[in-house]
């Protein structure tokens, strides 16, 4: 049965076994002692997406949280409206300590100019957090905000890099649409790190990867002051040597068979969009893994899903960003998806769309007449 409900966008990969009575954990906190093999880890997700220095931890929202305990106390934190909400979370001590957190839309760059030239005239240094590639809207324009954050001393770049990680790579181009090398959205958006703003990035390991863990990558200043002062590194348990050794077997799995993942991924998704334009059909998404169809109504969405499902295809149903209120049916594609399941849910979709009048009010997937 077709399931494209999974984010393990690479597919699943066949580790060897652990290392013969490898430790769970020590007990003691990252503060203290930290297994080398994190350490490992975080310097090669760190070279990989061209920054100095890494460090890993348990997940995405230990690190939001300390890394906002960074943001200066004449800081003002911008967050993109539609970022990830672990990030959003985070945001939260960066309130509670006082500083003002103000969303903009990443897709309105002389409005975001505008609210940065505010804050400037209040003396305060921009931190603005966004995603490098977000599943409803694609990439960030990454350029644009590296030049607006350009002239102000002390702006950081903050990324979610967690979904372009392992998926998105450096030289994009007509035939190889997501890049090569799999170093996610700096790479791939042709951004120098050492040229402009201070970048950083929080990239948890578990999408293109497979492991449930988490970098904060950046100079390696930065990155020497966040272990100094990262709170979750005293007070709660670090990355466990299991997991640790994980990502370092995944990150090495990457590199012999990654680019042929990356390369398989890139024909599922052209197979599942060129089947339905076809078929009259406009699935959102690009070359990217995850596929959207926005109907009219939430019946309607609805009523597919559960189709899709009786007919044997798992998709998920998320909530409306193209139309507010209204679900959309997403799938997540894989580079482990075989032709046959592809051919399987894009069949099926056509075949509904022609018995139903689901489509024929949204212009964005309205079959052909």
């Amino acid at each position: 049965m077709p399931d494209f409900t999974s984010a393990l966008y690479l597919g699943p990969k066949a580790l060897p076994a652990p290392p013969a009575g490898l430790l769970l954990t020590t007990g003691r906190p990252a503060i203290l002692t930290e297994d080398a093999r994190a350490a490992a880890a975080a310097k090669e997700v760190a070279r990989r997406q061209g920054l100095e220095a890494g460090v890993l931890a348990p997940s995405t929202l230990h690190l939001f949280w300390d890394v906002f305990g960074l943001v200066p106390s004449n800081g003002v934190v911008l967050l993109d409206h539609r970022l990830y909400p672990v990030g959003q979370w985070g945001a939260l001590r960066a309130r509670a300590r006082g500083l003002p957190v103000v969303k903009f839309r990443a897709d309105d760059l002389p409005g975001l100019a505008r609210l940065l030239h505010t804050y400037r005239q209040q003396g305060r240094t921009p931190w603005l957090v966004t995603d490098g590639w977000h599943p409803g809207r694609g990439p960030a324009p990454l350029a644009g905000f590296a030049e607006l954050l350009a002239p102000y001393p002390g702006a950081v770049l903050l990324l979610d890099d967690t979904q372009a990680f392992g998926v998105l790579g450096a030289r994009p181009g007509p035939v190889n649409r997501l890049g090569q090398g799999g170093g996610g959205s700096l790479l791939w958006a042709d951004i120098n790190p050492s040229n402009g703003p201070e970048i950083l990035t929080i990239t948890s390991l578990s999408k293109g990867l497979g492991v449930p863990v988490a970098v904060l990558a950046g100079r390696a200043a930065r990155l020497r002051q966040f272990q100094r002062r990262a709170e979750t590194r005293v007070h709660t348990s670090p990355v466990s040597a299991w997991h640790a050794w994980a990502a370092v077997a995944a990150l090495h799995h990457d590199a012999r068979h990654g680019e042929a993942a990356r390369q398989r991924l890139e024909r599922r998704v052209a197979q599942f969009r060129q089947t339905l334009l076809r078929a009259g059909l406009r699935p959102r998404g690009g070359p990217f893994p995850v596929q959207k169809l926005v109907l009219a109504r939430t019946t309607a969405a609805l009523s597919l899903h559960q189709q899709l499902r009786q007919a044997g295809i798992e998709t998920l149903l998320l909530a409306g960003e193209q139309r507010p209120g209204v679900p959309e049916i997403a799938f997540c594609l894989r580079a482990d998806h075989s032709a046959a399941d592809i051919d399987r849910a894009t069949t099926t979709l056509a075949a509904l769309a022609r018995r139903t009048d689901w489509f024929s009010s949204n212009p964005s997937v309205s079959p052909s007449p």
